[in-house]
């Protein structure tokens, strides 16, 4: 397991940090089009949202993502679990949920924010199944 410590972040805040981001989603959506498509049907660059290419009983896509929905990653724990903003047609990106895909089939997702989000996982506003047991404090953070 990794210590929360090892959280890490790639908001967009400068163009750097915006390149770092996209190979880095292109990478976590990699992984997510496995438990969409199954193992026969993962490869190729196929939007996630296309319902075509999952698996027909969508045992590992979750109840509450929709055909035309999208994923963009914006966070990991070294470990091969992700976080995303979960993007739904015509939700403005303030009003995005946020998700989180342990390795594995396990989702969850919370209907605040990025920085909403996160400060609930960290001041245990905000329970996960999964981070809450390695989010405790004392917290800091180092530019």
């Amino acid at each position: 397991m990794v210590p929360a410590s090892l959280i890490a972040t790639s908001p967009p805040n400068e163009p750097r940090d915006w390149a770092d981001l996209l190979p880095h989603n292109a990478w976590a959506h990699g992984c997510v089009r496995l438990d969409f498509g199954g193992p026969g049907n993962n490869s190729g660059d196929w939007h996630l949202g296309d319902s075509s290419w999952w698996e027909p009983q969508r045992a590992d896509v979750p109840p509450w993502f929709n055909p035309g929905d999208n994923l963009i990653s914006w966070g990991h724990t070294g470990n091969g679990d992700l976080l995303f903003w979960h993007i739904k047609p015509s939700v403005a990106p303030g009003d995005w949920p946020v998700v989180f895909k342990e390795e594995g089939p396990h989702w969850e997702q919370y209907q605040s924010g990025f920085s909403a989000t996160l400060v609930g996982l960290l001041t245990g506003t905000i329970q996960s199944e999964y981070l809450s047991s390695w989010l405790g404090g004392p917290h800091c953070y180092t530019p």
